[in-house]
């Protein structure tokens, strides 16, 4: 994979970000707040699909260029291990399905001796090949033992490094703790599993602007478990359904698509007029908090339990049968899913019994099993449209904490009279899968490398990640925002069942995104108490508080969201933003912006006009009018004049606010509100993130809100 020759800055740790009274005082062009990638030359078009932007930190030391070299190395090894797993695994069984015609009802295999077989005539065959000088990997000839089974494969190739994505997920409460028994297991025996969220986003991106697909024109299909912890919020089958549409579940106990070819079939009649189709599907497993595969904490219960409990039930149902086969004597037709899953996994019980973590293998196992099923019923004979195959396991953590992984093993595009396109490569990338050990500089810039994968933020060569991160360093998208405060947020006991939530932000529809702050904020918390006028200020008052405080839950607590907004445009221009349906841009925020125009135009006071009603704007103007000189003179005086409308909302704000409404918290979240370009996510810039609560000090929790270094 060719690197980006880019040389990146260092970014400004967190204690190095000014406050909004001294960002209006130091934006200038000496480049203080230079922004990662800002010498890429050339105008480049801000898109979501950022996952084709790879780039390398660069030093100047021979012992970083070496250290760099080393990370290239492990980092294209892990990537082209992420395209062959599957192949391997599936290669595997594919050989156990050849021979398991010979067997007789009575005899047992091991899991992989004839694939062995295969495997040693692959490498004799590669020994004429001469290996790559480019691989620093392929430079040092492997001297362990070869490993004798498909579960040991996939160990023996994973990667068990920390790398930029394990801490950001793990910042955004998603993932388990690096170093962590949690962690440990997910990367040994699951490695290259990603968060739902981030599967569903990576996927959905190539899907819409590779491939033209959109929730209009495609249908949704899955084959999972119908186990109800595999439908939580944040699982991949969610989230890809509260997006594409409505689903066609086609999988039963164990994740096979017991609906078959008849159920296909009928599936893919409602396909609309040279429409597409997704089908997501795999098993499931559980991972616990102590890293113990095949097990999983139930709400409610004092101790875990299986998780596939179909998948193990039938492999503990082998074992105490002694690993043989079944009898052909039909099926329960009252438990016909079972009896397929019991026999499917009596071919294979004693070879699995023989693997180091049995659970692990059962899983891979169940993922060939359903897989196997899957492509004996999906065909292309629906239509011109599109069918995209999306394989892997669901992976079931310690959902208090954290949320389901998905390991994608099959990620392919397929369509009538074309070749098959393999689009695992994808799932993968250099700049935030490499080891943190080897590249520790990458960690500089590790979240806004992973926000960028995840389609969250522009990618650094966009003149508006340049603008955004020069003007306002330490904004985050609104997404990462939401989370990382409802995580921590958690920590104090301040949970929607006794929170209300009030927020102090212009109207601006813009404001009002699906993906903005306000919006997440409010799907989590509930009801919203809308307390801010133009320019975010809370102009409901005293008098408003107090009657929004009064709904408070009896020792309750209240979050409110604060803060005005400033747009972005394409072209990184500051306090511009281009509206739906217009075709130039217009002010963002338009109300301050205007103030600020007023004032500056004009030497005489202020003066409210006779029968005018417009006290908002008045008070404005009044606010702004002192420092519009100041900030006129400024590099950027439409960033300048942000940053000063936060102090001026923030002050207002603190005149209407206390703690009398009872014992509980309330939680202030002030900052600016960023509206970058469509098709990109709005971000936010955290000035503000404190508890207070009657009789007790401020806790003051703003850097664990901001970038990490």
């Amino acid at each position: 994979m060719a690197l980006s020759k880019t040389t990146r800055s260092t970014v400004l740790p967190a204690s190095a970000i000014p406050s909004p009274e001294l960002a209006v005082r130091r934006i200038d062009a000496s480049g203080s707040h230079r922004c990662v990638g800002s010498s890429i030359s050339g105008s480049v078009r801000c898109r979501r699909a950022t996952s084709s932007f790879r780039s390398a930190r660069t030093r100047t030391s021979a012992e970083s260029a070496s250290l760099l070299c080393t990370a290239v190395g492990a980092a294209s090894a892990f990537t082209g291990w992420r395209r062959n797993k599957a192949s391997k695994v599936t290669r595997q069984f594919f050989f156990q399905k050849k021979s398991k015609n010979a067997a007789t009802n009575g005899e047992t295999q091991n899991v992989s001796s004839v694939a062995e077989k295969a495997d040693k005539t692959e490498s004799a065959g590669s020994k004429a090949a001469p290996a790559s000088k480019t691989n620093v990997v392929d430079e040092h000839p492997d001297t362990t033992k070869k490993p004798s089974n498909f579960l040991e494969r996939v160990m023996a190739t994973a990667p068990g490094y920390e790398t930029a994505q394990d801490r950001v997920f793990h910042w955004l409460g998603r993932a388990p703790k690096p170093g962590s028994e949690c962690f440990q297991a997910l990367k040994k025996y699951f490695p290259g599993a990603l968060p739902g969220a981030a599967v569903h986003l990576r996927s959905r991106a190539i899907l819409e602007q590779e491939l033209g697909m959109t929730p209009e024109n495609t249908l949704l299909g899955t084959s999972f478990c119908p186990d109800e912890i595999n439908n939580h919020r944040f699982d991949i089958g969610t989230l890809m359904r509260d997006y594409w549409g409505n689903v066609f579940p086609m999988g039963g106990i164990g994740g096979p698509p017991y609906v078959g070819e008849t159920g296909f079939k009928a599936f893919s009649s409602h396909v609309s007029k040279d429409g597409n189709i997704i089908v997501i599907f795999g098993p499931h497993v559980g991972v616990s908090a102590t890293g113990e595969v095949g097990q999983y904490l139930h709400d409610g219960q004092p101790s875990t339990s299986s998780a596939c409990g179909a998948i193990i039930g039938a492999y503990k149902a082998a074992m105490s049968d002694g690993g043989s086969s079944p009898s052909h004597g039909g099926y329960d037709t009252y438990d016909m899913q079972m009896d397929e899953i019991k026999e499917e996994f009596a071919r294979h019980a004693t070879g699995i019994s023989e693997e180091e973590n049995p659970m692990a293998a059962c899983a891979y196992l169940a993922y060939e099993m359903v897989k196997d099923r899957m492509l004996q019923i999906v065909n292309t004979d629906f239509g011109s449209g599109k069918l995209v195959l999306i394989g892997g396991m669901q992976i079931n953590m310690p959902h208090s904490t954290m949320e389901d992984h998905f390991l994608p093993l099959m990620f392919e595009v397929r369509r009538k009279g074309e070749p098959t396109r393999d689009l695992m490569e994808h799932f993968s990338d250099l700049a935030t899968q490499s080891d943190l050990s080897l590249a520790p500089w990458a960690a500089k810039t590790a979240q806004r490398e992973v926000f960028a994968w995840m389609t969250w933020s522009p990618p650094a060569v966009c003149p508006v990640y340049k603008a955004m991160h020069k003007y306002f360093p330490g904004a985050l998208p609104s997404q990462a925002l939401h989370e990382r405060k409802r995580a921590i947020l958690q920590k104090y006991g301040i949970e929607p069942k006794n929170t209300i939530m009030g927020t102090s932000l212009c109207p601006d529809e813009i404001n009002n995104e699906v993906t903005d702050v306000p919006v997440l904020m409010q799907s989590y918390w509930g009801e919203v108490f809308p307390m801010g006028g133009i320019s975010g200020a809370p102009f409901v008052g005293k008098t408003g508080f107090k009657a929004f405080s009064s709904h408070v839950p009896d020792d309750g607590n209240i979050v409110i969201l604060f803060g005005p907004h400033v747009g972005i445009d394409e072209s990184g221009e500051i306090g511009k933003c281009l509206r739906q349906g217009q075709r130039h841009t217009s002010s963002a925020c338009g109300a301050v912006i205007g103030a600020y125009k007023a004032c500056l135009n004009s030497d005489a006071p202020l003066v409210v006009e006779p029968g005018s009603y417009d006290r908002q704007m008045d008070w404005i103007k009044a606010q702004l009018a002192p420092h519009v000189q100041s900030i006129s003179r400024t590099d950027n005086p439409m960033a300048a004049l942000a940053h000063q409308s936060y102090i001026m909302v923030k002050d207002k704000l603190e005149h209407c606010v206390n703690n009398d409404f009872g014992s509980g918290y309330m939680c202030l979240i002030g900052g600016i509100q960023i509206n970058l370009p469509e098709g990109l996510e709005d971000h936010f810039l955290p000035y503000t993130f404190e508890l207070r609560k009657a009789g007790e000090p401020t806790v003051d929790l703003i850097n664990e809100l901001r970038e990490f270094q």
